[in-house]
């Protein structure tokens, strides 16, 4: 989520990036919503793809601390939980998270083998990493075997975009009170304020129209933008404590103007998180 003033960008560097960042969604709207629609496989292999740049991204943020996860366990683990979603099978999703645990603690210890602490918090380190993202990308992979799959898949990715949309512009145009100063300084509270009324109308709209209201719902919609601000600022509190600007790995430009995956998709991983557990066990 961008809740965001100005004040500290250039006016000319400041429309440049805006116009990439229009170029980016124009592009990338329609095809997330084909994959909503179409669902099944080419739904897979899109978190898929999210997914394993996400991780590469998050174990980067890391480089060089005592504490970095490992990708060549991490990575393939992940995988596994995301086709346990896939596959609707729970064995497989736990045992992924089992191979993580045991393979990263036998693997950091033979490198390390008078680390002990060190090797347990790699292994916390790639665990989390794999929580973090295959848990809120598995649960999208759950909704879309649900018939209602494109409305409610729709939903969350409408207030996802419309918290971070507005929030952006909100913060730009009337962002005075820092949000979470220590946290994410360019934050604003008027922007979280704006961005929360922009995410909650259209994913009302589109919860309306495609039939599933119900108040436990609506009451979910105005809660879920609390959890999209956290998400961003989760994503932010990790920036700073490695002293990182982005997530993005150097080199790779994966979406223009929006820093890396995980800048992209920290809101919509608590928000996804948060949907699914409540349309679940509430709606």
């Amino acid at each position: 989520m961008q809740a965001e003033t100005q004040i500290d960008q250039p006016k000319n560097q400041s429309s440049g990036n805006l116009r990439t960042r229009l170029i980016t969604a124009v592009v990338l709207i329609p095809i997330s919503l084909l994959g909503m629609y179409v669902g099944g496989a080419l739904w897979l292999v899109m978190m898929t793809a999210i997914a394993i740049i996400g991780i590469l991204e998050f174990f980067t943020l890391e480089r060089g601390s005592e504490i970095q996860g490992s990708t060549i366990i991490g990575l393939p683990s992940l995988l596994l939980v995301l086709m346990g979603f896939y596959t609707q099978s729970n064995t497989l999703i736990f045992s992924a998270i089992l191979l993580c645990v045991v393979a990263t603690f036998i693997l950091e210890t033979a490198r390390h083998p008078q680390k002990i602490r060190q090797s347990l918090m790699q292994v916390g380190s790639t665990l989390l990493g794999i929580c973090y993202l295959g848990f809120p990308l598995g649960f999208l992979i759950a909704i879309s075997h649900w018939e209602s799959r494109f409305v409610w898949l729709v939903v969350i990715f409408s207030l996802t975009w419309g918290c971070d949309t507005f929030a952006y512009f909100g913060g730009r145009l009337w962002g005075k009170r820092k949000l979470a100063p220590k946290l994410s300084p360019k934050k604003t509270v008027e922007g979280a304020i704006v961005g929360s009324i922009g995410g909650f109308i259209p994913a009302l709209l589109f919860l309306t129209l495609g039939g599933e209201f119900s108040w436990s719902a609506m009451l979910m919609l105005a809660i879920a933008p609390i959890m999209a601000i956290l998400g961003d600022l989760f994503e932010s509190g990790m920036k700073r404590a490695f002293n990182v600007k982005d997530s993005h790995i150097a080199g790779l430009n994966v979406i223009p103007g929006h820093g890396g995956v995980l800048d992209r998709i920290d809101s919509l991983l608590a928000v996804a998180l948060f949907c699914y557990l409540w349309i679940v066990l509430l709606v």
